[in-house]
């Protein structure tokens, strides 16, 4: 199902009156009381575009899903209202002033960007108010979260040893980083490094590239030219584009390695170079349990073929379910009250619920439970974490992604 253009700085918000649906038992009848509004930072444009539709469409799916069967606390409907930040962490900071600041949201979900996460954490910790991202740079979770900070995500200093062991399993003992300077590629570089080495490998280059380079000839020739078994590029889709175009059109040989938000991106990478520059290029990502129902049923709710991968809109289809099932828990929309049931119903001691609706039922019924999402079947750490993320690794053939083993 595809969504509607949005523009920039566009405010999307689901009212109640739209989210009644006809022929529902009365006691499952459409909330209607005072709205819950949650607000969502999705990358409608820059580096996360390829995404940022995608994640406000799971968004408004799981509130509608949520609203059909009565909302939470007795009747009080989850209003979504997503802004675009830009994959900027300039427009993210205004975004969530005015999210907070105009549209009094309890909560800020969505978030891909790193960098975004990072310059809006500050004000979610001074106004008390649970953030939920999905980027992985390491330094979103660390310091003193007060219980607000969640990640939707692997975390990059756990991505990057998958890449370690990806390359050694497939015979690869020297490796080279060409890096992109952000926080969620520096943050899979390091440790990436480190396991490789541990393993016995060596690294003959780590060489990093800025943001919007006019060029990165210079860059790909000190690192393809000593011909390594195997280049690891924790990059971006815009600069992964232009490196891949470029170790082309040098006839390089050594096979690249990438995260597959940039080296998939929704088939937006497949696209952007053809066919013949993305053949051979492996890439990794965090993925969804594709067989669980919890993830079936996302897939139904947003109108995505099953078979899908669709791993960032399943994110904040289970960031969405997690505060709904807080809120309820808690009795309360009020974030001083409602945060610290956010772990309750994610590692609870109750039964496992692989859908909000189940979810939210058994807590009316005064039972605990433990939700197991679409995105992943998770549990979180103290600081906010997710631990048992599975990863898919993928090589591009004849212009499809073809999975060629899941990793932990």
């Amino acid at each position: 199902m595809s969504m509607p253009t949005l523009n920039r700085r566009y405010f999307l918000s689901l009212s109640a009156a739209a989210l009644a649906l006809p022929l529902i038992p009365r006691l499952a009848r459409a909330a209607t009381g005072e709205p819950v509004r949650i607000g969502v930072l999705a990358p409608l444009t820059g580096g996360g575009g390829p995404y940022g539709q995608g994640m406000a469409n799971a968004a408004q799916k799981a509130a509608e899903t949520i609203n059909a069967a009565g909302g939470v606390l007795g009747g009080r409907p989850l209003e979504v209202v997503v802004i675009d930040d830009e994959s900027n962490p300039t427009a993210g900071v205004a975004a969530v002033r005015k999210l907070l600041d105009v549209n009094k949201v309890i909560a800020i979900a969505g978030v891909w960007s790193s960098a975004v996460a990072m310059a809006i954490k500050p004000i979610t910790l001074e106004r008390g108010v649970p953030l939920l991202v999905s980027g992985s740079g390491d330094e979103v979770t660390q310091g003193d979260n007060k219980g607000l900070v969640y990640r939707f995500q692997a975390r990059g200093s756990d991505w990057g040893p998958v890449f370690a062991r990806a390359i050694h399993k497939a015979g690869g003992r020297r490796a080279s980083v060409l890096a992109l300077q952000t926080p969620f590629t520096l943050s899979l570089a390091n440790p990436f490094a480190e396991t490789f080495k541990a393993q016995g490998g060596e690294i003959l280059d780590v060489v990093y590239y800025n943001p919007n380079q006019a060029s990165y000839r210079a860059e790909v020739e000190k690192v393809f030219a000593r011909k390594p078994d195997a280049v690891f590029v924790p990059s971006y889709l815009p600069d992964l584009s232009a490196i891949a175009r470029e170790v082309y059109r040098s006839g390089f040989e050594s096979p690249i390695y990438a995260n597959s938000s940039a080296a998939d991106a929704e088939g937006a990478f497949i696209k952007a170079v053809g066919r013949d520059v993305a053949e051979g290029i492996h890439h990794i990502q965090s993925i969804p349990p594709v067989n669980s129902s919890a993830y079936k049923r996302f897939a139904q709710a947003a109108g995505i073929d099953p078979a899908t991968l669709a791993i960032f809109p399943s994110n904040v289809w289970d960031q969405i379910s997690v505060l709904a099932l807080a809120i309820e828990q808690a009795g309360s929309a009020d974030p001083a009250r409602y945060a610290a049931a956010i772990p309750l119903v994610a590692n609870g001691q109750g039964a496992k619920v692989e859908s909000p609706v189940d979810g939210l039922k058994a807590l009316r019924a005064g039972q605990a439970v433990a939700y197991s999402g679409a995105g992943s079947q998770f549990t979180f750490t103290p600081n906010g974490d997710q631990l048992n993320r599975e990863f898919g690794h993928f090589v591009i053939k004849n212009g499809a992604n073809q999975l060629l083993e899941v990793l932990h």
